[in-house]
């Protein structure tokens, strides 16, 4: 199968914390995981549906042991909400800003 993607991406699982602001306006914060990764954007299943332009914050772990030393810090940029069979949505998310603490 013939890659699209501009940069190879990491499939998860990885565990996240995600947080920012639904399409109803409402602030949220959650556990997730991460499904995939790569160095400019990743993709994630949520509760929320947000709006295309959203800003994200996560904080993703790639340990099997938690902790904040085995992890990303990312500010990103909702680019898609794809609606999914179990009520969830697909958020699509292009990195803007990332740190390890």
């Amino acid at each position: 199968m013939l890659e699209r993607r501009a940069k190879p991406r990491v499939a998860g699982p990885f565990p996240t914390s995600v947080s920012g602001i639904d399409k109803a306006g409402e602030f949220f914060e959650l556990d997730c995981v991460l499904d995939n990764i790569s160095s400019t954007g990743l993709y994630l299943k949520t509760p929320h549906q947000l709006e295309r332009g959203s800003e994200v914050r996560l904080i993703v772990n790639f340990s099997a042991n938690p902790s904040p030393a085995g992890g990303a810090v990312i500010r990103g940029v909702a680019l898609r909400s794809d609606p999914q069979a179990d009520q969830r949505w697909g958020l699509a998310v292009a990195i803007s800003e990332y740190g390890f603490p």
